[in-house]
């Protein structure tokens, strides 16, 4: 040990006076022996590598504790799900409220939209979310006795415009034969 030369005094770091700096020495700026510069960035490269593989393991194994945890949960919160059912529920029984009270309003109302904006949706739905349709119809004939202005004039039918059929006053008569049919579609 008399013969290294790091041994020797004044070379290790117990000899050097605090806040000296430490300088390395010719042997290890070259990184072990023989390796030399492509040896250093062969580990760096190697060390990036072995970090980067670390790091997507603790990213993948956190993914699949987050996945975990989610399912635990959902399975532990039954009241949430309860409630969400419910409201759910409750905007499905709504919406068939409303349609139910379109279609009573149909024959009544000039317009079924008034009965939505005039009566109230959340009255009209039964018990466990059933519809009470004797309650819509209700609802609505009480709406025509309140305001008659919004319903139907008696006597009027329903106009329809014209649909397109029926005789017409114009019609042509029928070509004789297939050649005056093509001769009529080309002159028109």
């Amino acid at each position: 040990m008399a013969d290294d030369p790091q041994n020797t005094p004044g070379n290790g770091p117990e000899d050097k006076p605090e806040g000296a700096p430490v300088t390395a020495t010719g042997s290890e700026r070259q990184g072990e022996a023989g390796k030399g510069a492509e040896g250093d960035q062969a580990d760096a490269v190697k060390t990036a590598e072995t970090a980067r593989a670390a790091a997507e393991k603790r990213a993948t194994e956190a993914e699949q504790e987050a996945a975990r945890l989610r399912r635990s949960n959902a399975a532990t919160k039954g009241t949430d799900l309860d409630a969400l059912r419910s409201e759910v529920r409750a905007e499905f029984t709504e919406a068939l409220v409303r349609a139910e009270l379109r279609a009573a309003a149909a024959g009544k109302l000039r317009d079924p939209a008034d009965a939505l904006a005039l009566l109230n949706v959340a009255s009209l739905a039964g018990s466990g979310g059933d519809i009470d349709a004797a309650a819509v119809a209700a609802a609505v004939d009480q709406l025509v006795k309140d305001k008659p202005y919004l319903a139907v004039a008696e006597g009027s039918a329903p106009t329809w415009g014209d649909v397109g059929a029926g005789p017409r006053d114009t019609a042509e008569p029928e070509p004789a034969t297939p050649l005056d049919r093509l001769r009529r579609a080309y002159t028109a």
